[in-house]
């Protein structure tokens, strides 16, 4: 998470007037990626700029499949599962980058796109652009 995030997080947190659960995926991902154990103590000195009892790190042992939108579909699942009302999706969330030829896989909100398509009133997307 980089500052922004952070900012991001708290607002969104005020404007629908719930708690926060970050959820990272901390399990194996691309190849140049920083570390699980950097990552894990990286939130856990993020947890320090929540006001108490406003925000909880739960880990979410995942490797990351890199499967852009439909990843950040059962991303949205996974965290509905764990009673999460609203999901922040950024923009290429789970990309995997450019093919060989320097082509995106994925348009840069074809993850918003599909989660909002998929939605059945059952949780509410943030987009973050």
């Amino acid at each position: 998470m980089h500052r922004a995030h952070i900012e991001l997080t708290r607002r969104a947190s005020a404007e629908t007037n719930a708690n926060l659960l970050i959820h990272p995926v901390v399990g194996l991902t691309k190849p140049g990626d920083v570390n699980h154990y950097t990552r894990v103590r990286c939130y856990q000195k993020i947890m320090e700029k929540y006001a108490d009892n406003t925000a909880t790190l739960s880990l979410l042992p995942l490797a990351m499949r890199m499967a852009g939108p439909r990843e950040a579909l059962w991303h949205t699942i996974i965290r509905k599962n764990y009673g999460c009302n609203h999901f922040i999706i950024g923009r290429d969330h789970a990309s995997p980058g450019n093919d060989s030829e320097k082509n995106p896989f994925y348009g840069p909100y074809d993850a918003q796109d599909l989660v909002q398509q998929m939605r059945k009133n059952w949780l509410k997307m943030v987009p973050f652009n």
